[in-house]
């Protein structure tokens, strides 16, 4: 199997902070792909041309990060994500805020890179104030995922990690202690270490 991402994809770093988690360097290839340089061999496991993509032999691609740690916890028996229940619910919540955040993060930062006559500061407000709120609301519900080792707080950790990367003057730090104190304990993992994005 091989799994196509771009170094600065939190989606894609999802993924190989997960392989890495559990131990799959064996089983899953990880393999750059920047969806801008057009790769053929992307193009031709995922029409959209995204990543991050997990090729498989003889089966079709598994397209999505959220898809793609789900089949991902199915290749051993350590799992990181419950198999049911309420702890299952809130793991897949955690994630789904998450990959939220990520989304937001990312509409921001589409913004302010437009020309400045084309910018929208009703969309750059919306994507700020969804930004703090959700920080709010992690830091109000750390107690959920503070101490859990699964793909719910692996989410959340990659998450501010792009905080930092693509919107560092929002100090989330600041506003939440407790989660600065929960980033500082993944961020020391060799799964982010290892997949952490390239400087500047």
């Amino acid at each position: 199997m091989r799994l196509y991402y771009s170094s600065t994809s939190p989606y894609a770093r999802k993924c190989r902070a997960l392989i890495i988690e559990k131990g799959l360097e064996g089983k899953v290839e990880c393999v750059e792909a920047s969806p801008l340089d057009n790769p053929a061999e992307l193009y031709a496991a995922n029409p959209l041309g995204k990543v991050p993509t997990l090729s498989r032999e003889k089966a079709p691609a598994i397209i999505g990060s959220a898809h793609i740690c789900e089949f991902l916890d199915t290749l051993n028996d350590e799992l990181w994500i419950p198999s049911r229940g309420e702890s299952r619910v809130l793991v897949m919540r955690q994630q789904a805020i998450a990959d939220g955040l990520l989304d937001l993060t990312m509409g921001r930062r589409i913004e302010v890179q437009r020309d400045e006559g084309l910018r929208w500061d009703f969309w750059q407000a919306r994507w700020e104030a969804a930004i703090a709120r959700t920080i709010e609301t992690l830091e109000a519900e750390r107690g959920q995922f503070d101490r859990s080792v699964d793909l719910g707080a692996l989410a959340i950790a990659i998450s501010l990690g792009y905080l930092d990367l693509r919107y560092s003057e929002f100090d989330w730090r600041a506003r939440a202690p407790g989660l600065a104190k929960f980033a500082q304990t993944w961020f020391a993992r060799e799964s982010f270490a290892a997949t952490a994005p390239p400087a500047g």
